[in-house]
């Protein structure tokens, strides 16, 4: 699973991503250890793709394909000298992050599967009713701790995610329940 320290790959472009749907493409180690890294990190992805978007199948599939391009691009970098988790979380909720900033729309297509649809009920149904729109009013760097901590990460492992300290965590956690209780407050205006 770790890269050997020292170990070179050449950069990889975006399109090469999908040259690793090929059959022949398995049989390179590093391509394995990525499909299957990413095979194992889809749902906390896809959970990340519907706390950041309106919950569109468009939308979700091009936060998703924007995730699975960066975590592509800097797969050869990983060293494994942290856990692979954190990793994806740490480059799914930048990604995240920065599209929700930047508003980028750009054409992508990514089938969702069958599990995905689960998740999306899943979702629905467990959230109260005004999650979603209180959802909305967050900033992204806000929404991201909120997935993190309703993930049920530690503030150790959200700290190591964020690359924050502990205590930096714990104040936004704090400050973050202080906002969305005056959300919900003008809400019940």
């Amino acid at each position: 699973m770790k890269h050997r320290a020292g170990q070179h790959h050449a950069p990889k472009a975006r399109h090469t991503l999908f040259a690793l749907l090929r059959p022949d493409a398995l049989r390179d180690d590093d391509n394995r250890e990525f499909l299957d890294m990413l095979h194992r990190s889809q749902r906390t992805i896809f959970q990340i793709c519907l706390h950041f978007t309106d919950r569109s199948p468009d939308a979700i599939r091009d936060l998703y394909q924007e995730i699975a391009c960066n975590l592509w691009e800097a797969w050869p970098r990983f060293r494994g000298d942290s856990n692979t988790d954190t990793w994806v979380r740490r480059i799914a909720l930048n990604v995240a992050v920065t599209e929700v900033r930047n508003h980028v729309k750009q054409p992508r297509f990514v089938p969702l599967e069958d599990w995905m649809y689960d998740t999306i009920a899943d979702q629905e149904t467990s959230a109260p009713p005004d999650y979603y729109h209180l959802l909305s009013l967050l900033e992204p760097d806000e929404r991201a701790l909120l997935y993190l901590r309703l993930d049920r990460l530690s503030i150790r492992d959200i700290a190591d995610t964020l690359h924050r300290t502990e205590a930096a965590v714990k104040q936004d956690l704090y400050r973050l329940r202080k906002k969305i209780d005056t959300l919900k407050q003008q809400q019940d205006e």
